[in-house]
């Protein structure tokens, strides 16, 4: 826990969470507009899952460069 978190474009986790934030917002006023009660967290939980499925193998790949590296 040592590492600190740098709230900037400059980290890539942050740009990931814009990219896929923006879409997800977008996608969700539509649904929420024109669909029904039943599916309005459906863009939330996609958007949720694929960010957390990318950080997962993100954070493992930096971690596999950083033990090459030492």
């Amino acid at each position: 826990m040592s590492e600190r978190f740098e709230l900037s474009f400059k980290n890539k986790e942050v740009r990931v969470w814009f990219y896929l934030a923006v879409p997800t917002l977008i996608i969700g006023i539509i649904i929420i507009y024109y669909g029904e009660q039943n599916y309005q967290f459906i863009p939330l939980f996609v958007f949720w899952t694929i960010f957390y499925i990318w950080r997962f193998f993100y954070r493992r790949k930096q971690k596999k460069e950083g033990k090459n590296t030492s």
